[in-house]
């Protein structure tokens, strides 16, 4: 019965997307593993309609509701607590990272005490994989530059395993996100004590998009998961960015010219791409030229409006200013305008790659490369 009632109609509305609602109710510390949760998604952040629908829920089911931000930010600077510095970014170039935003009153439901008061004293908790790249310490003051371009410094006051901060790079408070201009959620989690039909039934009824996702506990993973960002730059380099239009940057030049090189690839013919992706690409095209299905591959929409490296940030859906994996080159869209041969989808995915087709924020044409063992194992058989 949950995935009847959760499965919703599409119906497409136009709203303005927005992110934070301040009349969040404050709840008992207590913590998040200790109850049934609901997270709700949709396409890029959620919007204002959806935020304060999904308030009157939980109000009238009496359950206990607070929302996620995200967005990526500018790294410029990081200084010792000895004011000597530890790095420093190019002129008009900046390092991107992930930062996550949680409301101070809900921290202690998701983090343990130490860390839910490092971020109520409004300091910078970073990842291990993050902290480890940039040469970060406890006590080392980082220069942040915000999506409004506002100048933030924030001292970091833990470092944390990348899986206990659900593989963001760094995770404030909600009042120094908004300082570095992040007003969007991309979810909301729900929870109580025992979930059952009635919240479902509550939110659905009072949720007028019905392009949201809702996504219970025992709810499946996608089984087109991807990389995050951090193991995205351990395993296909970081680089700074220069912004161009706020789409478009510029990569560093030097991270460019030793990774993104032009190949002749089967079926495609001249492809741009990153190093890497050669070997589980060409792989994967040549499994398909010989199971008879190139025929279904458009070379023309390739040509005229797909490809490999584009160096531009995700904004078709308003989706928190992240650089898309184009930019590292390690995707590609060939059918831009017609849909692919499941049998396509499935030699893709065998080769290491994810597909956009099943994601949150679908996109059919992208194939994403997540995995290179697949292609050492295929090319070693």
């Amino acid at each position: 019965m949950f995935s009847t009632i959760a499965t919703a109609t599409l119906i497409n509305f136009l709203i303005v997307p927005i992110a934070y609602h301040d009349s969040e109710p404050a709840y008992s510390n207590n913590k998040i593993d200790n109850y049934d949760v609901i997270t709700i998604s949709q396409s890029g952040s959620l919007f204002y309609s959806v935020t304060n629908e999904i308030l009157e829920s939980v109000e009238n089911l009496n359950s206990n509701v607070t929302f996620i931000g995200r967005a990526n930010v500018g790294l410029e600077s990081v200084e010792s607590i000895n004011g000597v510095s530890k790095l420093s970014s190019f002129e008009n170039y900046l390092y991107s990272v992930s930062i996550k935003t949680i409301a101070s009153s809900k921290v202690d439901y998701f983090y343990s005490d130490e860390v839910s008061q490092v971020i109520k004293d409004n300091k910078l908790v970073v990842s291990s994989l993050t902290a480890e790249r940039y040469n970060l310490s406890i006590n080392d003051k980082v220069s942040l530059i915000g999506i409004n371009s506002a100048p933030v410094d924030i001292e970091i006051g833990m470092i944390l395993k990348d899986s206990e901060l659900g593989w963001f790079e760094g995770v404030v408070n909600k009042e120094v996100g908004f300082k570095l201009g992040i007003f969007r959620n991309i979810q909301a989690i729900v929870w109580d004590k025992k979930i059952n039909e009635n919240h479902f039934i509550e939110l659905n009824k009072n949720i007028k998009y019905k392009r949201v996702k809702f996504t219970f506990k025992e709810s499946k993973p996608n089984k087109n998961w991807v990389l995050p960002t951090a193991l995205v730059k351990e395993m296909f380099g970081d680089f700074q960015i220069k912004e161009r239009d706020g789409t478009w940057i510029t990569t560093e030049p030097s991270w460019r010219e030793k990774n993104i090189q032009v190949k002749r690839m089967p079926i495609l013919g001249n492809t741009r791409c990153h190093r890497l992706m050669w070997e589980p690409l060409e792989g994967a095209l040549n499994q398909i030229l010989d199971e008879g299905l190139a025929n279904t591959l458009s070379l023309q929409d390739f040509k005229k409006s797909g490809g490999c490296y584009a160096p531009r940030r995700i904004n078709r859906f308003d989706a928190g200013g992240s650089i898309s994996r184009h930019a590292w080159g390690i995707a590609i869209d060939i059918n831009t305008k017609s849909s692919y041969h499941p049998r396509v989808v499935e030699i893709f995915n065998s080769w290491g790659f994810a597909w956009g087709g099943t994601w949150t924020s679908p996109d059919e044409m992208h194939f994403e490369l997540r995995d290179l063992s697949a292609s050492i194992s295929k090319s070693s058989s």
